[in-house]
């Protein structure tokens, strides 16, 4: 799997170590004169592990690139020259099926996925229920269309980012593989095992047929414990039973005792849901920070101070769960960059001399040309919604949280604004929100890539629980000064004790395994960072 430049970049394709492809292989252990097909061959990794390990497979590739084909052929099986969903569309769909299919397919991005094949792929996508977008990658087409390709006894191993576990565009993905096979195992390492890049990849194994049904992962250092422990890596797991939805995967690390309480939790109708309690949506984008964003001391210098609002534009601005106006002000003495350049959606002439000046300015820097500013009437407007009430964080490391905004200020989309819905007490949901469960959950619903950060869209916030009952007991001045210090332990001490252990009356088994399922995967995310 490969983002990379020119030719690479095109065909997507980072070949398979050996030690992977013995293993799937191994794995699938297909029967005498059973039928193997490899939809995307390159120049024959899995091909050369089922000539070593199963000699008398009905064996056939599919390659693209005529150069990497030729070398698959030298291994001795039949190849297919030409593109994976052609072939498809004219030898397999309703005509023929394979027994193992298993592969690394392509890696490659909407925008660089050639038309003509991305034509033929969403369009079976679509005859197969699915429907592909402008985010959809090319391995999603292949590993949905080669599942469609297995017989009723089939098996299926492949090589797939990890995004399958938690991106959107493969949400229909994760509900159809659910549906489609008895039994699926994860095979996922904590370290990268490509060179030279930054992708993160899991080995799905899937069965059609299986006594034992359900869903497991297996967890793996990195390619030298499986190649100590091979297949055996397996039994280890346990199953847990599938979730036939569109939810995120990585809930799937969890034992079946933590998935117990934390659906429990999940459907406990005295915990609010996000989106009752707020709305939230992406903050402002500026188009060029060099121009819009200032320090004040800049501001006081072109004389701006009446053409500039409030403004956080980096998430560690804030430190504690309060921003207040005394703060703010704290901020521009240190010389942030915390005001915008907010002018007015006015003609140039109606300004005031000053801000006309800077707009001049901005101008002979070519800003006005940036794509941001030049779609708009008028470019040094930036287009503004409702004011936040409150910021939440978009990309957390150990933990998201909620800040009031006491001081009215803007927020770049570094962070996500919140506005509460009325009748509800904001102090009481930024208190409420650090608490054990809600921790837990966000590490369910978040997504995080090599680098370890939890990332949240809008939607996925939305999406987060609260429990409110017992919230206005909490002193949020008490919340917010342990958060500057450091001291999450003692925030959530605090917080489970009202919220969890005294209205939701948890056991001290029940919090312990929130702890649990927070701890164990918030360190498993800030582990792949440091092991990357």
């Amino acid at each position: 799997m490969k983002p990379i430049e020119k030719y690479d970049k095109l065909r997507g394709g980072y070949y398979t170590p050996s030690e992977i492809a013995d293993f799937i292989i191994r794995w699938a252990n297909p029967a005498p004169e059973s039928s193997v097909l490899e939809p995307s061959c390159g120049d024959g990794s899995f091909l050369a592990a089922l000539r070593k390990n199963c000699r008398n497979a009905d064996v056939l590739g599919v390659e693209l690139d005529p150069d990497e084909a030729a070398k698959a052929e030298e291994i001795g099986y039949r190849i297919i020259k030409g593109d994976f969903f052609s072939y498809y569309d004219q030898n397999v769909e309703g005509k023929k099926t394979f027994d193992v299919i298993v592969g690394n397919p392509p890696f490659i991005r909407y925008q660089n996925f050639d038309e003509k094949y991305r034509a033929v792929a969403f369009e079976l996508m679509k005859e197969h229920g699915f429907h592909p977008n402008r985010l959809t990658n090319i391995w999603l087409p292949f590993l949905l269309l080669s599942c469609e390709a297995l017989g009723n006894e089939g098996k299926i191993g492949m090589v797939i980012p990890a995004e399958l576990f938690q991106v959107d565009y493969a949400a229909e993905a994760r509900k159809y593989l659910s549906s489609h096979f008895d039994r699926l195992t994860l095979v996922t390492f904590r370290k990268l095992v490509f060179n030279d890049i930054q992708q993160e990849v899991v080995l799905l194994l899937g069965e059609k047929s299986s006594a034992e049904k359900g869903i497991r992962v297996v967890e793996l250092e990195g390619l030298d414990e499986l190649i100590r422990i091979g297949c055996s890596c397996l039994d280890r797991a346990e199953m847990k039973k599938l979730d036939h939805s569109t939810d995120k995967w990585v809930k799937y690390y969890l034992t079946n005792e933590e998935l117990a309480v934390l659906g429990k939790l999940n459907a406990d109708e005295r915990i609010s849901d996000a989106w009752e309690l707020f709305e939230v949506n992406v903050g402002l984008v500026s188009g060029e920070n060099d121009f819009f964003l200032s320090n004040w001391k800049n501001v006081m210098e072109r004389s701006l101070e009446e053409d500039v609002s409030p403004i956080i534009s980096r998430s560690e601005q804030v430190k504690g769960v309060l921003l207040s106006e005394d703060e703010y002000l704290q901020l521009r003495e240190k010389g942030k960059k915390v005001s915008i350049f907010t002018p007015g959606d006015r003609p140039v002439e109606e300004l005031s001399e000053s801000a006309r000046a800077y707009i001049v300015w901005g101008e002979s820097k070519g800003y006005h040309n940036n794509y941001k500013c030049r779609i708009r009437k008028r470019w040094y407007h930036v287009p503004m919604s409702w004011k936040a009430d409150a910021f939440l964080i978009r990309q957390a490391n150990l933990y998201p949280k909620m800040i009031l905004n006491s001081a009215a200020a803007l927020v770049t989309d570094t962070l996500h604004k919140v506005r509460f819905k009325e009748g509800v007490d904001g102090k009481a949901v930024v208190s409420a929100f650090l608490n054990t469960y809600t921790l837990a959950l966000s590490e369910t619903l978040g997504r995080s890539y090599g680098g370890g950060v939890l990332t949240f869209e809008p939607g996925e916030m939305r999406r987060m629980r609260i429990p409110m009952r017992g919230a206005d007991k909490l002193d949020i001045q008490k919340i917010d000064r342990l958060q500057r210090e450091g001291k999450y332990e003692e925030i959530l001490s605090y917080t489970d004790k009202v919220l969890l252990y005294d209205n939701l009356q948890l056991s001290e088994k029940e919090v312990m395994l929130l702890h649990s399922i927070w701890n164990k995967m918030r360190n498993r995310r800030l582990m792949r960072k440091q092991s990357n």
